[in-house]
Formats: structure tokens, sequence, C-alpha cells
């Protein structure tokens, strides 16, 4: 069947002065368009409606120029130039396809979070109001339940401030309720940088048996930022610490473990403190250092951060020239390794480097002269 593409103001004059805009930007494309004297306009077959960048496709439109509302018949898809996508099998929406009611409708934004309702309203001020929802960044397969998922009696998503508020949720795993919260409020994906809770990961480990991790994004200006990871599993209880901050000059970047659990290291509180930084200074001279610190042997391998079985700390300072470098770096070793003690390797070295690239050479081409020194320390 041919295609009819018009737009509604040139299409029906008694309507389109409530349906388009003085731009003249809405538009209508289906198989058969009816019109019903001057109130109503049917499209039927393959429709598909634009407006100022948001775009509806439907298996019917009908348009009651009484109330200026559109009814649509699904499968509905709506997509919005902020990069929302609805899908609905009915929907009522005012003619600039912006506020309105959605049935059996799905929200997904930023094509990774997907939140299924049975109802959605959307106001033309930004909000989107969803009634009986699930949320999930899972794939979802047929009526299989996604590895996790947020339920909640009500989610409003402000689409200007890029947040998420939920009413009376729940977080399931594999459609088992796990936590219930009575308010929860998360970043939509489309936010760089906001306070809310990140994606959640399960794990399984011999040693610490099966949990989950929740980890809670904090910003704390425009250039540090905390996040602070639980872990809660069957046999231990964790807290992880990440800490970043950027300087005019350099970075730093701190993480640290602080754990409890059931493992055959157990012994108290265990510990790991990982870190790493970069500094730039006067005459060309950059700084660079790592801190590597554990409270046993194992628990690197417990907590699954590392399988090294040696540290090394570091403190390195080094300047590079067209001419050649110069370096000085200590480092510090601690053995994790079964039957070898730290004082043995030894623990403390430092070293020392200097090159220089002469051009021409004494008989031409280049002359590279190279020192370097090193000197060890051990304890006792």
């Amino acid at each position: 069947m041919i295609r009819l593409i018009t737009a509604l103001l040139c299409l029906a004059p008694g309507l389109a002065p409530s349906i388009a805009t003085a731009q003249g930007l809405a538009q209508l494309v289906a198989d058969e368009i009816t019109l019903s004297g001057d109130e109503r306009l049917v499209a039927r077959g393959q429709v598909e409606a634009f407006y100022e960048g948001t775009r509806l496709s439907a298996a019917q439109i009908s348009y009651d120029r009484a109330t200026d509302r559109l009814s649509v018949t699904g499968p509905i898809l709506i997509t919005t130039p902020e990069g929302e996508v609805f899908t609905a099998e009915t929907a009522d929406i005012d003619a600039e396809l912006g506020a309105g009611l959605l049935r059996g409708a799905r929200l997904v934004l930023d094509r990774q979070l997907q939140i299924a309702a049975a109802r959605i309203d959307r106001t033309d001020t930004g909000l989107t109001a969803l009634t009986r929802t699930a949320a999930t960044s899972c794939q979802v397969c047929g009526n299989a339940a996604p590895l996790w998922e947020i339920r909640a009696a009500r989610v409003v998503h402000d689409d200007e401030a890029g947040q998420l508020y939920f009413d009376n949720a729940s977080f399931h795993i594999r459609g088992v309720p796990v936590l219930w919260l009575p308010r929860l409020r998360l970043p939509d994906p489309s936010l760089e940088r906001a306070s809310g809770l990140l994606v959640p990961q399960l794990f399984s480990s011999d040693t610490l048996g099966f949990g989950l991790k929740l980890p809670y994004f904090v910003p704390l200006g425009a250039r540090r930022d905390l996040t602070l990871t639980p872990w809660i599993a069957t046999q231990a209880r964790s807290l992880e610490l990440g800490y970043r901050e950027a300087f005019r000059s350099g970075w730093v970047a701190l993480d640290a473990h602080l754990a409890e659990d059931q493992t055959d290291a157990a012994a108290g509180l265990r510990y790991a403190l990982l870190g790493e930084g970069a500094f730039a200074l006067p005459r060309d001279i950059r700084l660079e250092f790592d801190i590597e610190a554990v409270s046993d042997r194992a628990f690197l391998l417990d907590y699954d951060l590392s399988d090294a079985d040696r540290l090394d700390s570091r403190l390195r300072a080094y300047r590079l020239r067209d001419t050649g470098y110069d370096l000085a770096q200590i480092t510090y070793y601690e053995s994790l390794r079964e039957g070898e003690t730290s004082p043995s390797l030894p623990p403390l070295v430092a070293r020392l480097e200097h090159e220089t690239v002469l051009r021409p050479g004494p008989l031409g081409g280049e002359l590279t002269l190279r020192a370097d020194a090193d000197a060890a320390g051990r304890d006792g």
C-alpha cells in the first residue's frame, strides 16, 4: 500500500491549529489516514509521528481535536531527543508527544537501565512517574527473572536532574527478595557524576562463600570522589573504600579493604591498602608512587584483588630530556610466599640512573654515556 506522508498543518486545516505548532513541525506517516468531520483523525498501519525530535511508532493513532489528545494502540515505541526509549501497549498522550499516560509500558535509559511498569505518566515538566515497576540493567530473557532487579511501588524519573526516586523498593536476586528500602534514589545512566548506588555485583568464593557487593558512589566536589562498597557474604563482612582526587599537577588513587571473615587466615581485622599517584614537579621532574600493604599473606587471593606473591611499594622521581634522563627510585619489597621472609629478599632497594646522549659524538653520530648505582638494605 502506498505510504502517506503529510504535515498535519497541510492535512487538515481545521485540525492543524490544535495539533501543529506555529513552526509546523508535527508530522504523521501512515498507510491509511481517515478524517471524521472536523473533530477526529485516525491513522492506521505502520504509523509514525514526529514532533521536535520525538518519534512515535504505533499500529494506530487517533487524534481528538476537542481534547487535543492522541489515543495510541500498540505495539508502541517512543524515542526522545534525550535518548529515552518508551515501549507500551496503549497510550493516551498530548499532541506534542510529551505529557501523557502509557499502559503496559517499559522505559529504557541510555541503553543500559530498563524499567518495566504497569503504567507510565509523563508530564511536560520533565518528570516521569512509573507505577508497579521492575528495574534492571540485566538482559531479560522471556519470563525468566533477571540476575538482579529493583521492584518498587512507584518510580519517579527526573529527566533534568538525572535522578530516579524509588518508593517501597525491594532488591531481588533471581526473583528472590534480599533487601527492602522504603526510599531509594539512584542516578540514571546518563549522569556521569552523582551520588548513589552503582550496579551491584554477585560473587562466589571457596573461602568467602556466596555474596553481594553494593558499591555506593559519593562525589566530593569536581575533583575528588569516594566509593564505598560493602561486601556481604555467607562467611565474611568487608568494606572497600576507594578514594580518588585530581590536582592541578597530578592525581592520587587509594583503595582500602577492611574485613572480618571465617577463613583460616582470620585473626581479627584483616586489611589491604593499595594506592598510586603521580605529580609534575618544577624543572620537568615527575614524581610517582605506589603503595601495597596487607595484613596477611592470603588476603589478596581471598578477596580476588591480586595474585601477586610479592608486594612492592615504590617512590620514584625522574626527568626526561632530549639529551638523556635522570632517575632516583627506592622500593620496599614484602614477600607473600610460603617459606620466604621479607628480610631475605632484601626488602629495601634503592637505584640511581643517569644517561646523557652527545650529538654529534667525538667521531660523529651519537655517543651515549650512562651511569647507575644500586643499594640494598636488610633488617637485622
